[in-house]
């Protein structure tokens, strides 16, 4: 009775902690604002180059994945949440004092491995202090309200880097290494809720050790090739990330195209993030407005935006277009803001604790592809045509894709518990074969 109220004690010290710990840590403050301008002026890397390394960085964040998993496993999630964190203060250190175009590459390996690391343990960690109780409810809640935090502050950081930029280079850097700082200090008051087990692996060998991971890997692939239910949630996740990814690129360009100033893209971008933040109290009321058809909502109204934008940059000149494009870049970021919470959410329904960071890391896996590889033919669409019709051609494709893949989810997806097979959700029923 004693253990079970102190781990109680555990999972609502974790579960208090945790939307304070993602207002600071869900991603870098103080940077994406100026991180282009910060690369080309500060450190003298052209654009070109920085396209290159954005490559090397998504291989980067896929080859991390393996390693990530293992170091999880065997750290435990506490643990990993501190050393993902601290990978995250040499990533900053990195840009801050070394030069040139390697030193970046070099920075976004050691990123990949901390983000991806901080990615499997922090939503991992949460999930397991809220789990009892119908806590699936209160995850959701908590990784909301965590998120809502983060946008808020971010928006007002990015508005700010803008202003000290012009000051100072190095200024919004240094305040993003202090968050990051922040971060690490705050994952030290987390707890584990189950307990590490790692003790036979101290006497495995490295091939042993990858052989047994390798084994694990394989058995989540099994699983999510019987199960109907993962794969069309997999297949949504290609078609919609991928055009995230590209979309994401041509935002910025097309701005340039229109004639923004380089000086109001930190404006811009913070009034988005602000926007983003804001969004998320949608999040349950779009939810039980249209129930299992959420999804298909979230990603037809993100590329919609995108198609609008497409075709008015494409048929129209001047200012006038501007507001329209805006207005479709804050539906884009009310749309993406909602799947990130959606997302983590229906990976890890219908999961076990000793199951979630293969299935988490299976799922990241496969995704990371077909971006990485989309990503890449979206940046060889923009040396044939313009970025205007490069929207409307990537927004149409996209449409089309999303269409087939909805109706694909309509019969395997978002079902009622009874209405699932039993090789849909039981990840053990393949794990063990």
């Amino acid at each position: 009775m004693e253990n079970k109220r102190q781990l109680n004690k555990i999972r609502r010290k974790n579960a208090q902690l945790y939307p304070i710990y993602k207002m600071f840590s869900w991603d870098l403050l103080f940077f994406y604002s100026i991180e282009f301008l910060f690369c080309t002026i500060t450190k003298k890397v052209t654009a070109s180059e920085l396209l290159i390394i954005n490559g090397f960085y998504l291989l980067f964040r896929i080859l991390m994945q393996i390693p990530a998993v293992a170091i999880t496993d065997f750290l435990g999630k506490r643990k990993s949440i501190i050393l993902g964190n601290m990978l995250l203060i040499v990533y900053m250190l990195i840009l801050l004092c070394l030069p040139g175009a390697i030193s970046i590459i070099i920075a976004d390996l050691v990123f990949a491995l901390g983000y991806d690391i901080k990615t499997i343990a922090e939503s991992n960690l949460l999930y397991d202090s809220v789990s009892t109780r119908g806590g699936e409810g209160l995850y959701s809640k908590l990784d909301a309200k965590g998120g809502s935090w983060y946008y808020i502050l971010d928006g007002i950081a990015s508005l700010v880097a803008g202003y000290l930029f012009v000051i100072n280079n190095y200024i919004p850097m240094l305040i993003c290494l202090g968050f990051i700082i922040i971060s690490t200090i705050l994952s030290f008051g987390f707890k584990d809720i189950y307990e590490v087990k790692k003790d036979h692996k101290l006497n495995m060998g490295l091939s042993n050790i990858l052989k047994e991971y390798g084994n694990d890997l394989k058995s989540s692939f099994k699983f999510i090739l019987k199960s109907k239910r993962m794969k069309s949630f997999i297949l949504f996740q290609i078609v919609f990330y991928s055009v995230i990814e590209i979309i994401d690129t041509y935002n910025g360009d097309l701005l340039i195209n229109i004639g923004i100033p380089e000086e109001q893209f930190s404006m811009i971008f913070a009034v988005l993030t602000l926007i983003g933040g804001i969004s998320l109290s949608l999040k349950r009321p779009i939810e039980r407005k249209f129930k299992n058809r959420t999804l298909a909502f979230i990603s037809l109204m993100y590329i919609g935006a995108c198609i609008v934008i497409g075709t008015v940059a494409t048929l129209f000149e001047g200012e006038m277009i501007i507001p329209v494009i805006l207005i479709m870049y804050a539906v884009q970021k009310i749309s993406t803001s909602i799947w990130y919470i959606l997302e983590a959410k229906y990976l890890k329904n219908f999961t076990k604790e000793e199951m979630r960071n293969k299935l988490t890391f299976t799922y990241e896996f496969i995704g990371g592809i077909a971006a990485s590889i989309f990503s890449m033919l979206g940046g060889l669409l923009l040396d044939i045509i313009n970025v205007q019709n490069a929207f409307l051609i990537v927004g149409l494709l996209a449409l089309a894709s999303m269409v087939i893949t909805l109706d694909y989810m309509r019969t395997r997806f978002g079902l009622r518990p009874e209405e699932y097979k039993k090789e849909d959700i039981e990840f053990e029923s393949s794990f063990n074969k």
